[in-house]
Order: C-alpha cells, then structure tokens, then sequence
C-alpha cells in the first residue's frame, strides 16, 4: 500500500490511480484517470526490488519502445513512457473486457465462430508486428483481451518481445516466455522467427477450442520436454465437435518443425477464414457460432430492429443521466448475408452486439412461437392515438453491485424456481456474459399472485428475453437487462378495441333504435339525430376504456419486470449475507453456461 502511495504522489500531475488491474513479472498494472485528456488509461508500472535492477528496468522500457512501434487495431497502442521520482512507467490504452484467459476459465471450451475471428484477428496484429521485426515470444490467453463493447482481441504484453532493433535480453541460465506456450525451438533457445508466436497461437486455439492444453504436466520441465519431443494430440481426437477443416489448421500450427507451419500471420488468417467457411458450406453449423445464413430483407430487419432496441435503450439511459451512443446501420449489398458478416456489420455500424442478439432472439426461426412482424404505419398510428405511444418494446433495466458471473448464476436461481418459473427456452448470440441474450418462455398460469399475470395477459408477452452487462470500469456492478416484444400485445389489443368499439357502437344503436321506436309510436317524431349521438358516447367510451386498460397493463407489467429484478438483486444479498445459496431446483440450465 506504501508503495502505491508513492506511485499516485508521483503520477498525481498527470494520472490518478483508480484501482490495480493486474500484477505480473515486469510490474503492477493500474487503471488510471488521464487528468489531462480526460480519458481512461493503463498505467504499468515496474515495483519493488526490479525496480533498482538496471537490466530489469530497460528491459521494462524496451517492452514500452518495442510496443510504441506498432499502430495495429488489434495491438493495445502505447501513449508514452517516462520516469517520475523513481518510478518508471509506460502508459496505454485501457481494454474494457477481459482477457481471452479470463473468458475461457470461467466458460470452458469456446464457440467454434467467436475463437476463430479472435484467431485471425491475433494472427493480423502478429503479422503486423512480424513485418516490422517484432517476436512477441509470449502469446498465451492472457495476452490476448477482448474488448467488451465490440468483442475484438487486442494483443498485449510485448514485455519479452525481441526486436531486430534492440539487444536481445534473456534470463541468465533460461528460457523466457510461458512453458505451456512455447515452441520447441524456444524451448531449446535457438533463434525465433514469427512461426514460433503461430505455434503458441496454435496451442491458444486448441485450449480455447476444446477447453483443455495439448501438453500439461505437473512439473514445468516436463511440459518443455513434451513440447519438444512429443507429437501434440489431434485436435479432433480430443473435441470431436471442431468441424475436420478448422482442426486440420489448428494441428499445422502445432508443427514441430517452422517450416511444416503457415509462413506468416496472413497465411494462417487467410486459412482460418477458408476453413470455417468450408465448414459452413459442409453444414457443420456449430461453426458458424451465428445461425448459417439469412437474405438481404432479413438481415436489413435484424440491422433495424436492432439500432431500433439500442435506441431505446439509449432513451432510458438518459433517463439516469448516462450516454450511449446510437446509430443505424449502413446500407447493404444485394444477396444473402452470413449472419456472423451482419454481426460484424452491426458492429461496425455503432449497435452493440447485445442488441443484435435482441433482434436475433426476436427473430429466430426456432422460436416457439410466430416470429411477430414489423407494425404497419396505420397500426403505428392507431396505437399513438389510442394507446398514447407506439412503441414496440418493453425493457428495464437495473444496476446490481455484483460481477457478472454472480449475477448470471442468481439468474438461474431466481428466475427458474417457484413463483416465477421462467423456462430456458435457448440462449442467442455469444455467451451471455459476452453480450449473449438468454431467452426465456412465459409460463401461461392463472390465479393469485401469479408474478406475471400483466406480463402474459396484459402485453401478451409469450417470451421475456434477459441480457447482462458489466458496468464500464467497475467490475463489481452489472446492468441487468429484462426486455418484452410488445409488437404482438399492440396488435392484439388494437383488434379487441376496434371490436369492443363495434360491439359498443352496436349496443349503443340497438338500445337507440328501441328507444326511436318507443318514442315514434307515442309521438310519431322519430329521434334519429340523438341515437347517432348515443352510439357515438358508447363507441368512445368503449375505445377509452381498452387505451386505459393497455396503459395500465403496459405499468403493472413494468412492475412485475422490476420486482423480478428486484428478486435476483435480494437473492445476491442473501447469498453474500449467509455465505451459500439456498438449494432450489429447475435451475440447471442457467448453471451449465456459468460451470
């Protein structure tokens, strides 16, 4: 603590240290304030006794001068490097996420789709930096982050990096790097070209794809020799779900000998790229990560629908005084899409992945029930008048002061068991905990306390869709999002408007009718002007009655979302207040996507 008090005194002109991010062999890495720009940063910073070490120290500034030579997207730029009351740092940029090492501990084996583009994207930014003379010598999972916002990998860590340009620094009597990644001739300390990072991304996507090493030892020094002298498993004989043309790059990059791998970063991107779409064409859809392919008009609804959710999801965030960005998509080419090219798109367009997932879950032709179809503009317009908004979804959201991971298991704890008993219909897009959407059936009960009696019978939402989200910069908070389609509520209670209307004005004509005929018989005056009169204060009042009943279920609903918010907040109280969680059932299909 002494020692980050005397880093903060140092930088206090120019960063404010908010919290550690992570700690390693060459320093403590800080999130830190830019006090001048403005922004969020991460500052390295080299501590204790390395700090006195003169070897240590430029080795520390080598990773800085090293990285600073490379502008790649898919590399984490470095801002600057200096030196402050005897603390040497470098700044760079700050990767909202978590590292590739992160994700796959807490999820296990990857999709098929989402390891391949992290693959190619790392294999870029390897090129990139392999053109330019640099080794990276330690790529491993957590040396690979992704970005929350737009899931891109970005590569970090050029602490070991060797460079044309500078002097080789290795450890006395070593090797340097990470036993489980390296490639043989690492191991045996011969000469490196960019072939050995591909070795080490090849066992990447092997962990990544099937959720365990190829070589794995108790004893670090078995782990060297395996990769020296052992031959690495087929990676189809260890996850028979990876599609036979992704496995065959993957077990190229394994190669013991550089010139049996791809020759650069381009060539195993370019083979990444053509295997997984083989895949697709063979049918091996797991591969695709993203549901196959759809044509130009769906993919332009799923572009609409989506900017259309994260529109609105902007107007609530106004609301609590926060920013997020909105926009629509591009126009689009003539043809079909795969729907992995329209996430991408959507992307890049400014729509969260989230919100795709949303208009994807909406969409999807497994769903169990009819896809609801856009509104009409007359339907637009008669819900404007009658219901006072057109609006077509229904969402709330709240913050809850736990991690992701907490909140998705109390999820499955809360929302599965009595009384709610929301049934797991499928999960769409990523994980959720990647921006995924987790979609849920409404159960069709009726009696007493009954928690989504306006839900299922005021909206007529059959299906609720739950989306989660780390709190930018604080990793103990999350936003939970539970969303409804009203689209299908709008128009089934435009239909019983217009016929309660007509069956009042109806009401109203008859009863007229008798009363003009009583009143003609007597009087011989037939009161026409006056029956019109009385049918028209029925019909109105008829009309007025089913807006104010929409509105009132479009409310009660909204309770009933927020109270089951309100559950899964309270059951992450109890949990943190008696230590473990309560045993309940119909849970296990939450639980299975956080292990």
């Amino acid at each position: 603590m002494k020692d980050v008090h005397a880093i903060q005194q140092a930088l206090a002109d120019q960063y404010k240290l908010e919290r550690v991010l992570g700690q390693g062999g060459m320093g403590v890495v800080y999130l830190a304030r830019d006090l001048m720009l403005e922004r969020s940063v991460a500052v390295k910073v080299l501590g204790g006794s390395d700090a006195q070490d003169e070897a240590q120290r430029e080795r520390f500034l080598r990773e800085a001068r090293t990285a600073a030579q490379l502008a790649h997207p898919n590399i984490v730029p470095i801002y600057m490097a200096d030196e402050a009351a005897g603390h040497v740092f470098f700044v760079m940029g700050f990767v909202e996420g978590e590292s590739l090492g992160e994700r796959i501990a807490s999820r296990g084996r990857l999709d098929v789709g989402d390891v391949i583009r992290h693959l190619r994207e790392v294999s870029w930014a390897l090129a990139y930096a392999h053109a330019r003379g640099v080794v990276h010598r330690d790529i491993k999972p957590e040396n690979i982050m992704i970005e929350r916002a737009t899931g891109r990998a970005i590569v970090t860590d050029f602490g070991i990096a060797h460079s044309h340009t500078h002097s080789r620094l290795t450890l006395d009597g070593g090797v340097m790097g990470t036993a489980h990644y390296m490639s043989p001739e690492q191991v045996h300390g011969l000469p490196l070209d960019g072939r050995s990072d591909l070795y080490a991304l090849g066992v990447v996507g092997f962990l990544a794809l099937s959720g365990r090493l190829p070589f794995d030892a108790a004893a670090t020094s078995a782990i060297l020799v395996q990769h020296v002298s052992q031959p690495a498993p087929l990676l189809r004989e260890v996850a028979p779900h990876v599609p036979a043309p992704i496995a065959a790059v993957i077990d190229r990059c394994l190669s013991k000998l550089p010139d049996e791998r791809f020759e650069s970063g381009e060539a195993l991107a370019e083979a990444l790229g053509a295997a997984l779409t083989a895949s697709e064409r063979a049918g091996e859809s797991e591969a695709s990560g993203a549901g196959g392919v759809v044509s130009e008009d769906e993919a332009m609804l799923i572009w609409r629908r989506a900017a259309q959710l994260q529109a609105e999801a902007a107007h609530r965030l106004e609301e609590r005084a926060r920013q997020q960005a909105s926009s629509s998509p591009s126009p689009t080419p003539s043809g079909g899409y795969r729907m992995r090219d329209v996430e991408s798109a959507a992307v890049e367009a400014g729509i969260s992945r989230h919100f795709v997932a949303l208009a994807k879950a909406e969409l999807s032709p497994v769903a169990l029930v009819k896809r609801p179809q856009e509104l009409t503009t007359f339907e637009e317009r008669a819900a404007r008048r009658w219901f006072g908004s057109s609006r077509q979804s229904l969402s709330v959201s709240r913050i809850i002061h736990a991690s992701p991971r907490r909140v998705l298991q109390a999820i499955g704890r809360t929302l599965q068991q009595q009384p709610y008993g929301l049934a797991l219909q499928r999960q769409e897009g990523p994980h959720p905990l990647d921006g995924g959407v987790l979609v849920f059936d409404v159960p069709s009960i009726v009696g007493a306390g009954y928690p989504w009696t306006y839900v299922r019978y005021g909206v007529y939402a059959k299906q609720l869709r739950l989306g989660i989200r780390g709190v930018p910069n604080e990793p103990a908070q999350t936003e939970v999002t539970l969303h409804l389609d009203m689209r299908v509520g709008i128009r089934y209670n435009l239909r019983a408007s217009a016929g309660m209307t007509a069956g009042a004005s109806g009401a109203g004509g008859l009863v007229t009718a008798l009363v003009t005929a009583k009143t003609l018989a007597l009087t011989g005056v037939a009161l026409a002007l006056p029956a019109v009169g009385a049918a028209g204060v029925v019909a109105g009042a008829g009309a007025m009655f089913c807006a104010w009943a929409y509105r009132y279920g479009l409310e009660k609903s909204r309770a009933e979302l927020d109270a089951a918010l309100g559950a899964i907040e309270a059951d992450i109280r109890s949990e943190s207040l008696f230590g473990v969680p309560v045993a309940r059932d119909r849970v296990m299909r939450v639980e299975d996507l956080v292990g």
